[in-house]
């Protein structure tokens, strides 16, 4: 099936449907997927990302992206657009199992939700991936917060291998105040509990200019780290992520 038969049927399944049917078992906005591999590389794992109408993801060797457009109707049809990939120099044999992975993802037009597990399925063949962080973590995590209070906590962003720790962000919670590095400036403001949710700003940050890798991290975390982002303490992971499925991770520094 073309991309373009794709999307027409999308229209199609919209336009046809007699009766109400219940919406995708977790949307996709604001969602990250690890893939699921029999033999998982060493390092960053794959995964896709999605926002609304649009998604990102790591291979195992390159950064790609795309447009994508999801039924409204509960009918698990997906289209996914032309996905542009940031060639990078790997191992040969992760270069092949990207390369792999984008020919299935490409061709999806159908995908399942089981509990935390996605299966997406097309005319190259079937992914499977694993909501991050779980499902189950929700709740859960969400409680351990409150258990486990931030303040006096220091957090490590999670970057890609081989970045120098001078572009490395981090943040450090004290009372009712929250300072840190954003791998380019300083920053500090406040963050506070809601009932069992964190709010971390208003936010202030030094205007230094840096130019490549940390430039880059500094657009991410600033993206990210804001008063409407959802924070989520897993254990030694800090997880930030903003309404528009921006995501951040961090991990404490004992």
């Amino acid at each position: 099936m073309t991309k373009a038969a794709a999307f027409l049927l999308l229209a199609a399944v919209a336009a046809c449907a007699t009766a109400p049917k219940e919406p995708p078992p977790r949307p996709f906005a604001a969602t990250k997927w690890q893939l699921l591999m029999e033999i998982p590389p060493a390092g960053e794992q794959p995964y896709v990302r999605f926002g609304d109408g649009r998604m990102e993801g790591f291979g195992g060797c390159s950064k790609f992206s795309s447009r994508y457009v999801q039924d409204a109707v509960g009918a698990r049809a997906i289209a996914i657009g032309r996905i542009e990939v940031d060639r990078r120099l790997c191992d040969p044999s992760a270069q092949a199992a990207e390369s792999r992975t984008l020919e299935v993802l490409q061709s999806v037009s159908s995908y399942s939700i089981t509990v935390d597990v996605m299966t997406m399925s097309g005319s190259g063949g079937t992914l499977k991936f694993r909501s991050d962080p779980p499902a189950w973590v929700g709740a859960a995590a969400t409680a351990a917060v409150s258990a486990a209070p931030l303040t006096g906590t220091r957090w490590k962003g999670v970057v890609d291998a081989g970045v120098e720790a001078s572009a490395v962000p981090w943040l450090e919670f004290s009372d009712g105040r929250v300072a840190g590095y954003t791998g380019c400036n300083m920053l500090n403001g406040t963050w506070s509990m809601e009932g069992s949710a964190v709010r971390i700003g208003p936010l202030a940050t030094t205007k230094r200019g840096c130019t490549g890798v940390a430039d880059d991290i500094e657009r991410r975390v600033v993206a990210t780290v804001n008063p409407n982002a959802r924070v989520v303490r897993d254990g030694s992971r800090l997880v930030i992520t903003a309404p528009g499925g921006d995501r951040f991770e961090f991990t404490e520094v004992k």
